[in-house]
């Protein structure tokens, strides 16, 4: 299988960017453009997302086997990696498996465990939404906002909705690969001896729901060498509403490690 990716900047070091559920590449043009100033970043579409292929599974075995493969594909021993939400699951998961690929780990807004799901209903609403019968986003959205009443959320969640040639619309992701493992992926949790030894940098969202500053004895559990930074005034997309801070720490981590915090 051939992930998709976008591709940023030509540096000698590489960044291998992962986004979280139900988003794409497309979503961290804004970051990468400006990481991709330093350093050459590789934005990938993870299987069932954006422009990569649709598969019937969807575990955290599928998504750390994807990350191998596409390092393998591309020809990188090693690289930096970075994860969002979803993709940072992979990123942990690929870090306990494969440490020696990695120069350094980074992750966005989530914790190595188990968390409730807020995605279900969202994934429900999408499947209920009958798409012959839209003619227009607006349509789409207006129909969406009776099951999701965040106005964010449903912005984020229709750019996963294509026009097709003939005028439909369908949904780019593959809903339900998604809904059937859902649960398999929220609900993730390393076994307790997991542990990735390599320098690790958490980021979370002062704002967002997953307060990753209330899981520190867990972090440095499985990543004894992380360091955490929590950002003021920012929820779970930390990369889009407070890009300029997060990229500057992304920075700092890649040029100077752990050292720099």
């Amino acid at each position: 299988m051939n992930l998709h990716f976008r591709e940023y900047g030509r540096g000698d070091k590489t960044l291998v960017i992962l986004h979280g559920l139900l988003g794409s590449s497309q979503n961290w043009q804004r970051a990468a453009n400006l990481l991709g100033e330093k350093y050459r970043v590789l934005a990938v579409d993870q299987r069932n997302h954006g422009q990569s292929p649709h598969m019937p599974t969807h575990t955290p075995a599928d998504l750390r086997e994807d990350i191998k493969n596409f390092l393998e594909q591309q020809n990188l021993p090693q690289v930096y990696l970075l994860g969002h939400s979803m993709g940072g699951m992979a990123a942990m998961e690929f870090a306990f498996y494969f440490p020696e690929r990695l120069q350094g780990l980074i992750i966005e807004d989530i914790a190595p465990r188990a968390y409730h799901s807020s995605s279900t209903d969202i994934l429900t609403a999408m499947a209920e939404l009958d798409l012959s019968a839209i003619t227009s986003r607006q349509q789409a959205d207006e129909q969406l906002s009776r099951k999701i009443t965040s106005t964010t959320v449903r912005q984020f969640v229709l750019t996963n909705l294509t026009r097709q040639e003939n005028g439909s619309f369908q949904w780019r992701v593959n809903l339900p690969a998604l809904q059937a493992y859902e649960g398999e992926i929220t609900s993730y949790q390393p076994p307790s001896p997991a542990r990735f030894d390599g320098e690790t940098l958490f980021i979370g969202g002062a704002n967002s729901k997953y307060r990753l500053d209330h899981d520190h004895d867990l972090l440095l559990q499985h990543f004894p060498h992380s360091h955490l930074e929590m950002i003021p005034n920012a929820g779970h997309w930390i990369h889009f509403e407070a890009v300029e801070a997060f990229v500057a720490l992304v920075q700092r981590f890649v040029d100077h490690g752990l050292q720099a915090f």
